[in-house]
C-alpha cells in the first residue's frame, strides 16, 4: 500500500513539468524512495527507463538498462554512426566498436546525450537511476554531465540515494519518516490486528515504511524480532518451500530477475513457477517489474542472500551462471569456480576480472590483457589506473612494434594527466620507425614544443607513409613561417582527406589558432564558427566543439567583442568539456575578466586552470599561458594598485624555468610584462617574430625598454586589437606630451566602448599626471569646482548642501556630474585626481 508522500509526489510532478532537469530523492534505507519514484512513474505520461547500481557494479552499470531501453524503443540511428563509435562499448548488441582514435569518455558521453535528447523529441522521458550511493565514479560523472548539458525539454532524471550527492541543478527531495496517521493507514492495509500495537510499531520502526511492513509481516501479537535481519526475513520464513526457493534464486540472480531466468534456475514449468511466485509477490517481497521481478527493497535481498548457507550460495550462483551468460563471470567467481569464471570473463571482455583470475590463464597474452584493461580504464575516465596498466604492459613486452603502440597509449593517458609525452613518442618511433601514425604524433608534439625543423621533417615522412593527419601539422608550421595562403591550402587538403571526425575538427581548430596568432581575427572567427557547426552535426560539441569555442572566443576577445565572447564561452563551459578543453576556454575567459577589471573572477580562473594545464603535455605555449594570465592580472591597475610583487614572482619563474625561444605565441607578451616591471631590458637571442600580432608585441617590448610608443600604437592600430591599442595610446601620451590630450581621449573612448575599468584607470591616471582633461573645454563649472573642493574635504552630500545652502539632491547631482567629467570611479579618486591636476 502506498500512503502519504503527497507533497513529494507533487514536487516530482512539478519537476516533470519544467524539464529538462533532475531530481535527487534522498533518504535512509527502507524509507520509501523507490516506492515514491515507482508511484510517480506509474502516473506520469512519459517513457520511463530504469536502471540502478549494486555494490561493486561495473562502470556505467546504472545506465546500461536505461540506454538499452531507449535503443530498443527508437533504434541506434538517433546518434551518428548508429552508436558504434561510443555506445557499443556499453551495448554490445550494437556491434563491434569502431576503432577510431577519438573514442573515450568524451565521445561516449556525447552519444548518450544525443540519444537521450533525440529520444525525448519523440516522447517525454523519465530516466530513473536507483541506489546511486553504490554507483561507480564513471556513472556519477556521466550523470553530472547529463544534468549540466541537457538543453531540450522533455527529459527528467530521477535518482535515488541514501546519502546526498553533489548533482548540479538537481532538486533534492528528502523523504521523511511516516507520521502516526500514515503508519496507522499502512498497518490497516497490512494486518488489522496490529492497530492495537500502533505505538509499539511506531516506536520500533521510527516511521520507516519497510520496517513497518516487516513488523506487520511478523504477525499480530508476535514478539518483535531482535535484529533487523530477523525483521526483514520475518515474511520470508512463512513462505511455502517452493516460494522460499524462488526468493533465494532471485537474491542470487541480481537486483532484477527476468521471469525466464527464474524458471530456468528453479527448473519449474510455467504453472509451477507461477504458484511458487504468487505468495512471494503477495507478501511484497518481490514486485512484478515488466517481464521480471525485483525486490521491494535492497535490504530484503541482502538479508535473504546473507541467510543462505555457503553451499547453497555456491550452487545457486553456478545455476545462475548458466542462465545469465552476461553475468556468468561474476556468478562463477562467487561460486568459487575460478576456471569457469576466467573463461566467462574472457568471453565477456571483462578484462579487469580476467586479471583478477590470471592464475587460471593458460598461454594467454598477459600484456595484451593489461593493454585492453588500460584502454577500458581510459574510456571510463580513470587515467591513473590506465597509466599503471599501460606501464605494466610495457614492462612485459619484448616486441618493438607492440611496445611502440603501448607507448602511444601511455602518451594519450598522460596527456589527460597534463604530463608531457615527447619522450615516449621518440622512443615509440625508434622502436617502430615505419609506423606513420606514430611519426605523425611525434611531429605534432614536436611542433607544440617549438622544435619546428624536426617537426616538419617527421610530418613530411609521416605524410609520405600515409598519415593524412600530418597535413594539419605541416599547415600549422607553414602558417608560423608566415605563408598563410599556402597554409590555408594545406588545411583544405587536410579536411578533404581527414580519416575521421576528430581529424577533421582538429584541422579547423588548428587553422583558427594560427590565424588568430597571425592577427587575422576575422578569418579566425569564420573558421572557428564553421568548425563548431561541424562539431555540432557530428555530435562532438562537448570535446572538439568546446576546443573550437575557445578558438572562436579568442578572436572575438581580440576584436573587443567581449560580450559575444562571454556568451560563446558560457555555452561551451555548460557542456562540461574534458579538462584540457575546459582549461583553454577558461584561459580566454580569464583574459576577458582581467581586461574588464573583474579581478576576483580572473583570480579564481587562475586557480582553476593551474592544475588543468600542469606540465607540458601540450607544449610550451600551453604551459606558459597560465603564467601570462596571472601576470596580466597582477599588473592590471585597480583602485588599490597593481600587485607587482606577485608579477615579479611569476616572471622570475618563467625566466628561470622556461626557454622562451620555444614559444611562438606567449614569449613576447610575457617579455612585455617583464620589461614593464623592470625584470628584463633585452629579449633572448633567437626569439621568433612571425605575424602582425607578434610584431606588435615586439614593438611594445622595445617601447617598454625605451623605444618609440608611437611605433607600438601604429602596430596595434594595424592589427585591430582595441585593448592593446588603448594601452599603447596611454604610454604614447606620456612620451608625446604635445599630443597627450588627443591620445588619452582616444584611449578613454576605447575604455568606455569596451567597458574596461583597468584601461579607464590608466587613462585617467595619465591625464591627472600630465594635467590634461579628457573632455572638451573647462571640465568643471565654477559651482562644480566649489563642490569638488568640499568633496576633497571629506564632506557628505548633505554636509555640502548645508555649506552651500542648496538641497542635498542638488549636491548629489553636482557630485555625479563631477565624477562623470573626471572619469573617476569614486569621491576619493575624484579628490585625488583634482589634487594631482591642480584643480583644487
Amino acid at each position: 500500500m502506498f500512503v502519504g508522500r503527497e507533497a513529494e509526489l507533487e514536487r516530482l510532478t512539478a519537476a516533470q513539468a519544467r524539464t529538462p532537469g533532475g531530481v535527487l530523492v534522498v533518504g535512509e534505507a527502507g524509507i520509501g524512495k523507490s516506492r515514491l519514484v515507482g508511484e510517480f512513474a506509474c502516473r506520469v505520461d512519459a517513457l520511463v527507463a530504469e536502471g540502478g547500481a549494486d555494490p561493486g557494479s561495473t562502470a556505467y552499470a546504472p545506465f546500461v538498462p536505461v540506454l538499452r531501453r531507449l535503443v530498443r524503443e527508437h533504434g541506434p540511428e538517433l546518434v551518428p554512426g548508429g552508436g558504434r563509435r561510443g555506445l557499443a562499448r556499453l551495448l554490445p548488441e550494437l556491434g563491434e566498436v569502431e576503432d577510431l582514435p577519438d573514442l573515450g569518455t568524451a565521445r561516449l558521453f556525447e552519444e548518450i546525450l544525443l540519444l537521450v535528447e533525440r529520444a525525448a523529441e519523440r516522447r517525454p522521458l523519465v530516466l530513473v537511476l536507483e541506489d546511486l550511493h553504490w554507483a561507480d565514479q564513471a556513472s556519477r560523472d556521466l550523470l553530472v554531465f547529463l544534468l549540466r548539458n541537457l538543453m531540450r525539454p522533455g527529459v527528467l532524471i530521477v535518482a535515488t540515494s541514501r546519502e546526498p550527492l553533489r548533482l548540479p541543478g538537481a532538486e533534492v527531495i528528502r523523504v521523511p519518516p511516516l507520521g502516526r496517521d500514515e503508519v496507522a493507514r499502512l498497518l490497516g492495509g497490512a494486518d488489522a490486528g496490529l492497530r492495537e500495537d500502533l505505538e509499539l510499531v511506531l516506536a520500533r520502526s521510527e516511521g520507516n515504511p519497510l520496517f513497518v511492513e516487516a513488523l506487520a509481516g511478523a504477525g499480530a501479537g508476535a514478539a518483535t524480532p531482535a535484529s533487523l535481519r530477523e525483521l526483514l526475513l520475518a515474511g520470508a520464513e512463512r513462505l511455502p518451500q517452493a516460494g522460499l526457493d524462488v526468493l533465494r534464486i532471485a537474491a542470487v540472480a541480481g537486483r532484477r530477475t527476468p521471469h525466464e531466468v527464474l524458471r530456468a534456475v528453479a527448473g519449474l514449468d510455467e504453472l509451477a513457477l507461477d504458484e511458487a511466485l504468487r505468495p512471494v509477490v503477495r507478501a511484497r517481497l518481490l514486485l512484478v517489474d515488466g517481464d521480471g521481478y525485483a525486490f521491494r527493497h535492497t535490504l530484503i535481498r541482502d538479508a535473504v542472500y546473507d541467510d543462505l548457507l555457503p553451499g547453497e550460495r555456491r550452487r545457486l550462483h553456478a545455476r545462475c551462471a548458466e542462465a545469465q551468460p552476461e553475468l556468468a563471470a561474476d556468478h562463477w567467481f562467487a561460486a568459487g569456480d575460478r576456471p569457469r569464471a576466467f573463461q566467462a570473463a574472457w568471453r565477456a571482455r571483462r578484462w579487469h576480472r580476467v586479471l583478477d583470475l590470471w592464475d587460471q590463464a593458460g598461454d594467454e597474452d598477459h600484456a595484451r590483457v593489461l593493454e585492453l584493461a588500460a584502454r577500458d580504464a581510459l574510456c571510463e575516465g580513470d587515467a591513473v589506473r590506465a597509466e599503471e596498466l599501460a606501464t605494466r604492459a610495457l614492462d612485459e613486452v619484448d616486441d618493438p612494434l607492440r611496445a611502440a603502440h603501448l607507448l602511444e597509449l601511455r602518451v594519450a593517458v598522460r596527456d589527460l594527466l597534463g604530463e608531457e609525452g615527447l619522450g615516449d613518442l621518440r622512443e615509440a618511433v625508434r622502436l617502430a620507425p615505419r609506423e606513420a601514425r606514430l611519426i605523425g604524433a611525434l611531429a605534432t608534439t614536436l611542433a607544440w614544443n617549438g622544435e619546428d625543423a624536426e617537426a616538419r621533417a617527421h610530418a613530411e615522412e609521416a605524410l609520405a607513409l600515409g598519415d593524412a593527419k600530418s597535413l594539419v601539422t605541416l599547415a600549422a608550421l607553414t602558417a608560423l613561417d608566415g605563408d598563410l595562403d599556402a597554409s590555408s591550402k594545406l588545411y583544405a587538403q587536410a579536411r578533404a582527406g581527414a580519416p575521421d571526425d576528430d581529424g577533421l575538427l582538429a584541422s579547423y581548430a588548428s587553422e583558427a589558432d594560427v590565424l588568430e596568432a597571425a592577427g587575422e581575427h576575422a578569418r579566425a572567427e569564420s573558421v572557428a564558427r564553421e568548425g563548431i557547426a561541424r562539431a555540432r552535426r557530428l555530435g562532438l560539441s562537448r570535446s572538439r566543439g568546446a576546443h573550437l569555442a575557445a578558438n572562436l572566443a579568442e578572436p572575438l576577445t581580440s576584436q573587443g567583442r567581449w560580450k559575444e565572447a562571454r556568451e560563446v564561452m558560457r555555452t561551451a563551459l555548460a557542456l562540461d568539456p574534458p579538462p584540457i578543453h575546459r582549461a583553454w576556454v577558461l584561459m580566454v575567459l580569464g583574459t576577458v575578466a582581467v581586461w574588464e577589471g573583474a579581478a576576483a573572477e580572473a583570480g579564481e580562473i587562475v586557480r582553476l586552470v593551474r592544475p588543468l594545464m600542469r606540465g607540458r603535455s601540450r607544449g610550451y605555449d600551453s604551459c606558459l599561458e597560465p603564467d601570462l594570465l596571472e601576470c596580466r592580472l597582477a599588473v592590471a591597475p585597480t583602485t588599490v594598485g597593481a600587485d607587482l610583487e606577485r608579477a615579479g614572482r611569476v616572471i622570475d619563474h618563467v625566466l628561470a624555468e622556461h626557454d622562451l625561444t620555444l614559444s611562438r605565441r606567449y614569449a613576447w607578451p610575457l617579455l612585455v610584462l617583464a620589461a614593464r616591471i623592470g625584470r628584463v631590458r633585452e629579449a633572448p637571442a633567437g626569439l621568433a617574430t612571425t605575424g602582425r600580432v607578434q610584431q606588435a608585441h615586439q614593438a611594445t617590448f622595445e617601447a617598454e625598454c625605451g623605444g618609440s610608443w608611437a611605433a607600438a600604437v601604429a602596430c596595434w592600430r594595424a592589427v585591430g586589437q582595441p585593448y592593446a591599442l588603448g594601452q599603447a595610446l596611454v604610454r604614447a601620451a606620456e612620451q608625446d606630451r604635445a599630443n597627450a590630450r588627443e591620445l588619452l581621449r582616444e584611449a578613454a573612448a576605447i575604455a568606455a566602448g569596451l567597458g574596461s575599468e583597468p584601461l579607464r584607470l590608466e587613462a585617467a591616471a595619465a591625464a591627472a599626471t600630465l594635467r590634461v582633461g579628457l573632455t572638451d573645454g573647462q571640465p568643471l563649472s565654477a559651482r562644480e569646482l566649489e563642490v569638488l573642493g568640499l568633496v576633497a574635504e571629506g564632506l557628505s552630500n548633505r554636509q555640502i548642501a548645508e555649506r552651500l545652502f542648496i538641497s542635498a539632491r542638488t549636491s548629489g547631482v553636482h557630485v555625479s556630474n563631477i565624477l562623470a567629467k573626471l572619469g573617476a570611479a569614486s569621491r576619493v579618486e575624484a579628490a585625488a585626481m583634482a589634487r594631482r591636476t591642480g584643480l583644487i
